[in-house]
């Protein structure tokens, strides 16, 4: 009777607090399928680890509030570097037997190991996507800048019995943004690329509930859990080399786990900044802009995100290019937390060099701040050609992602191809197009690849050039260059020319060995030579009526006659 009575008594406790939850619940009650936990393996090392990290981050941009990323820095190719103290017995725990590798939800899909190679990533994660969850998560927390102190609330709500006794509720904290090296990240990932550097996401930084999570025993279908987590966070995270831990750059994935393997479900909890300072910021993205004229400007933009409590209507700042610092001041308007893209003026170059930028912003509405510096290189090649030319584009295996197109000076295409057919195994294609141009001026020519990679990425030693009329090289690509490869192109003369002459203009003799002689019922005001590449080989300026060639390669010129009435071209042979 007394055992029977204090059964009553919990039943009417339990039923009393779930109610009382409910009226405060923040997790649906109604059966839910899971969500995704992709715990990729990783290292600075790995030349395919970018891949890897571009892969996950499809997977999530298609599931954007399914999907949890964790990035785990471990074993040899992450050379102690952004690693942990939990990364070693994750991985031990995979059977993973190279990297980049990654478990979905920790479940055995075939065989014994959770493990799986990054092209198996997506139907392993719809599999998942479309699986009944026993247990249904919600989240929300806040992280305190003042005192940098996480707090959490999670509830948990089981709607199915399960075969175990027991789950795990797992708090995991990874950073965002953290700019580094990583092999392969040209190749494979490109667009992640920050000036030199590689900006690494989803990275692991701590388990606030330990190697395994904290023990949830009452899994009854029926049972709403809550657990409360308070956290100060330290402003250097990792093991056993530390790294800065910004507060904006956290997010915080909880998951469910039977065990110590098969996640349940999972989520990135939303988190509430509070007490942020007054005037604070960062530069969050820097990036050159196109720009398709054949000179030497470039152009480049800056996103700077407000991480102060106040708005920003100025911002003051420096860059320093080549050596060189100039500083202006912005001025507009950016809302907390919000951010705005800043175009700096436009910017000389170097031309066929790397040149160094670095952007630092040094005062927020005329207030002093300290905030790190931005920092990229930049290039711009512009070559020269003319006449007929031709353009020769060497595929990889996967044709089928390589596409190009040729734009004149007004921005038309005059020239396209692809995608095509794929190889049946790895090596590479030779395909060429005639390039004629009907007119000179500024031509862009770009060549793209789908997928990312280039087309010199592993699967064949793709490449692009293009050709001068007597076969000489213009300009040469080794194909590793991501998405898009762009050229701009000067084009002093166009094909299909062989003498656009003026009445009573001639040139002799042709062919030529010293001494050409112009004659011409018109004033010459400018003689030009170029030679088949488009380049300007010899220039005199006046009334010209006669010009040594004798110092010129043997080979084929166009020469070009700028009179007061107009401009002919005449194609001459030096021998």
């Amino acid at each position: 009777m007394k055992k029977t009575l204090l059964v009553l008594i919990a039943a009417m406790l339990t039923t009393m607090f779930a109610s009382a939850q409910v009226t405060d619940t923040i997790v649906s009650l109604t059966p839910s399928n899971r969500n995704v936990v992709l715990e990729e393996y990783t290292g600075i090392n790995c030349q395919y680890c970018p891949d890897g990290h571009k892969r996950a981050n499809q997977i999530k941009a298609a599931h954007p509030d399914r999907v949890s990323l964790i990035n785990i820095h471990e074993g040899g190719y992450a050379a102690n570097t952004y690693t942990t103290q939990f990364g070693s017995a994750l991985a031990n725990q995979t059977g993973l037997e190279g990297y980049p590798s990654g478990t979905v939800n920790r479940h055995v899909f075939s065989g014994s190991n959770t493990a799986l190679n990054r092209g198996d990533w997506t139907s392993a994660s719809n599999t998942i996507l479309g699986m009944s969850s026993p247990v249904n998560i919600a989240a929300e927390g806040t992280i305190d800048w003042s005192t940098r102190t996480l707090n959490l609330r999670v509830q948990l709500y089981y709607t199915a019995a399960q075969t175990v006794s027991s789950n795990a509720l797992n708090i995991a904290i990874t950073q965002d943004n953290v700019l580094g090296s990583q092999v392969g990240a040209t190749t494979w990932y490109p667009e992640m690329m920050v000036g030199n550097q590689y900006r690494h996401m989803h990275m692991l930084r701590h388990l606030i509930t330990g190697q395994w999570g904290e023990t949830i025993n009452d899994i009854a279908p029926g049972t709403l859990v809550e657990k409360t987590y308070e956290y100060v966070i330290p402003e250097q995270m990792g093991s056993p080399n530390a790294i800065y831990a910004p507060l904006e750059d956290l997010v915080i994935v909880a998951f469910v786990c039977e065990g110590h393997q098969e996640v349940l479900t999972g989520m990135d909890v939303p988190i509430q900044h509070i007490n942020l300072p007054a005037l604070g910021g960062r530069i969050s993205d820097i990036s050159e802009q196109p720009n398709t004229t054949c000179t030497d400007v470039t152009n480049v933009k800056f996103d700077f995100k407000n991480q102060g409590s106040n708005a920003v209507s100025s911002l003051t700042y420096t860059y320093t290019l080549n050596g060189t610092t100039q500083t202006e001041t912005w001025t507009g308007s950016i809302a907390s937390w919000e951010q705005a893209s800043i175009t700096l003026p436009d910017l000389h170059l170097n031309l066929g060099t790397n040149n160094s930028l670095q952007v630092t912003v040094t005062q927020i509405n005329g207030q002093d701040v300290t905030i790190s510096p931005a920092t990229i290189t930049l290039k711009k090649n512009v070559y020269t050609g003319g006449g007929r030319m031709v353009f020769k584009l060497v595929t990889d295996r996967y044709a089928s992602e390589t596409t190009f197109k040729i734009f004149g000076p007004n921005g038309n295409v005059l020239l396209s191809g692809g995608p095509w057919s794929n190889l049946a195994s790895n090596g590479t294609t030779v395909r060429e197009f005639p390039f004629n141009p009907p007119t000179t001026g500024c031509f862009r020519i770009e060549v793209y690849d789908s997928y990312g990679d280039g087309i010199n990425g592993g699967f064949g030693a793709g490449y692009f050039q293009l050709i001068a009329e007597d076969g000489s090289q213009i300009f040469k690509d080794n194909g590793k260059f991501g998405s898009q490869a762009t050229y701009m192109v000067d084009v002093t003369y166009p094909a299909g020319i062989e003498d656009v002459t003026m009445e009573n203009t001639t040139v002799y003799p042709n062919p030529v060995s010293d001494v050409l002689t112009i004659s011409s019922s018109n004033q010459v005001q400018r003689v030009e030579i170029f030679n088949i590449q488009g380049q300007l080989v010899k220039a005199e300026t006046g009334d010209v009526q006669s010009i040594s060639v004798k110092d010129l390669a043997n080979g084929l010129y166009t020469l070009k006659l700028t009179t007061e009435n107009g401009t002919s071209m005449h194609k001459i042979i030096k021998k």
